[in-house]
């Protein structure tokens, strides 16, 4: 067993007496107090927390520390299906987040498109565009930042402004610029957080995070006219599908006749 494994089984073994040194919602003492027990540098320490964060035993921050975990509640489920929902303030692609509001107004920037929205966008690498940065969450709690990226379009029009208005960005493009109905295809991929994420959302620098990469084509010209960029806490939240059966699974399904072996071409 590693040191950094020593540390975390001690620290564990804290957390699961009875009653335990560390219960459910405390704090871990600072990285000062434990190099100091421990003997070990803030490197070994910061191995040992990631273990503990990536069981789900602990939550690491930048501001507060490690809190306390409780290794049974399950994580948040992002709903990733493939329907999207409306209700009366616009579409909502992740069921949960129906209720979730910005933290704090957005940020709007043109900028040179970095070359994976130039390409997400079809647009020449450089070209400007509008970035609209936002931290949101329920009850004023950070959970996810959404990033969108908007081509030409949007100059000197509402999409500039900090509201724009029932519905959002996606009514304007449907209703006031002519380009409904939008469709939507998305990725799921997984990233480090860099600092600016980790702090806005309240995780260790470093932190995973899940990526969910959203582009919006106009249903007028079939071009892309949005791309949406939203990081999630990968320690907090999980992603969730349903999986349906196809017709070649349609139940009652008859005996398979072949077996699944080693070396065997499938």
């Amino acid at each position: 067993m590693t040191r950094y494994e020593e540390i975390a089984a001690e620290l564990r073994a804290r957390m699961d007496a009875d009653p335990p040194r560390y219960p459910i919602g405390s704090r871990l003492p600072g990285y000062g107090p434990l190099t100091d027990e421990f003997g070990v540098g803030r490197g070994v320490l910061t191995e040992a927390l990631g273990l503990l964060a990536l069981e789900g035993r602990i939550k690491v921050t930048d501001r507060s520390g490690a809190v306390v975990l409780d290794p049974a509640e399950p994580p948040g489920r992002i709903d990733v299906g493939t329907t999207v929902r409306r209700n009366d303030l616009g579409y909502i692609f992740n069921a949960a987040a129906g209720h979730w509001r910005p933290i704090t107004t957005p940020t709007r920037r043109w900028l040179p498109a970095p070359p994976h929205i130039a390409r997400l966008l079809d647009v020449p690498k450089g070209a400007d565009v509008l970035e609209r940065h936002r931290v949101i969450g329920p009850d004023g709690r950070p959970v996810l930042i959404a990033d969108s990226y908007l081509p030409d379009l949007a100059r000197d029009t509402i999409l500039e402004d900090a509201s724009t208005g029932p519905g959002g960005i996606y009514d304007r493009l449907e209703h006031d610029l002519g380009h409904g109905p939008l469709t939507w295809t998305r990725t799921t991929s997984a990233r480090s957080a860099t600092p600016e994420q980790a702090r806005e959302l309240g995780i260790p620098r470093g932190g995973a995070l899940l990526v969910l990469t959203r582009i919006t084509h106009s249903g007028t010209t079939g071009r892309p006219v949005e791309v949406n960029i939203t990081y999630v806490d990968g320690g907090r939240f999980a992603v969730e599908d349903i999986i349906s059966r196809d017709e070649t699974a349609h139940w009652p399904t008859t005996p398979a006749t072949a077996e699944n072996r080693p070396g065997q071409p499938q």
